[in-house]
């Protein structure tokens, strides 16, 4: 029985997608590094920035100096950064069911809550675990940051719905023995989501509800 469902943050209820591309540009011309396409970007994007900075081919010597360059771009772009259309109207309508909601992001909790606190809707989460939390060497595909949340909310694996926009959070979801449902309008192309397997697909969040009560009454 569905009793609780937790969120990614960044492409999932938050559109920040442009914003992080253009910063990893921007840390792409400082290391004189080949730009790519947004598709591409989207093909090899991950959670871990600093699994990033290493596909990339930029030297943990050089992190500081990339982390100063992409937190310089995205403060010029965060103006462009809001919730996806319709994500306030779920969470509210989720909360009417009397669903339990959480959030799981590899943010840090520093920005990310900055920014929930921003688009006013902190009051709707009854649990939030971040990047640093349980270190970022620990973060998604691994389950513990899902399974922290879980354990903040009182809930078990098997009752919780785990949203989120990347391959790597299908998979935590996985580990976690959550349901998963994946959004087609965040970072990964939809090709790589579907290779996941996860047990919902939704075009944003905005549809989450309806897919729920469309499960309960075929369930």
């Amino acid at each position: 029985m569905l009793k609780a469902v937790m969120f990614d943050w960044d492409g999932t209820l938050y559109n920040s997608i442009i914003p992080t591309y253009e910063s990893y540009l921007a840390v792409m011309e400082t290391f004189r590094l080949p730009k790519m396409t947004l598709n591409e970007f989207r093909e090899q994007s991950r959670p871990n920035y600093h699994d990033y900075y290493r596909w990339l081919g930029i030297g943990e010597d050089d992190w500081v100096a990339a982390d100063e360059t992409w937190m310089n771009c995205y403060a010029h772009y965060k103006k462009d950064c809001v919730l996806f259309s319709g994500t306030e109207n779920a969470l509210r309508e989720l909360k009417e069911m009397n669903l339990k909601l959480g959030l799981v992001s590899s943010g840090s909790r520093e920005r990310v809550t900055r920014e929930i606190k921003e688009q006013r809707i902190e009051s709707y989460f009854d649990s939030m675990v971040f990047g640093d939390d349980v270190g970022f060497e620990h973060g998604k595909p691994a389950p513990e940051p899902l399974l922290m949340a879980l354990k903040r909310a009182h809930v078990d694996a098997s009752d919780v719905l785990y949203v989120g926009d990347m391959v790597e959070d299908v998979l935590m979801g996985k580990k976690a023995g959550t349901k998963t449902a994946a959004v087609l309008c965040g970072f990964a192309t939809p090709e790589l989501l579907m290779r996941a397997k996860p047990d919902l697909v939704l075009r944003d969040v905005s549809a989450l509800t309806k897919a729920i009560k469309k499960r309960k009454g075929t369930g």
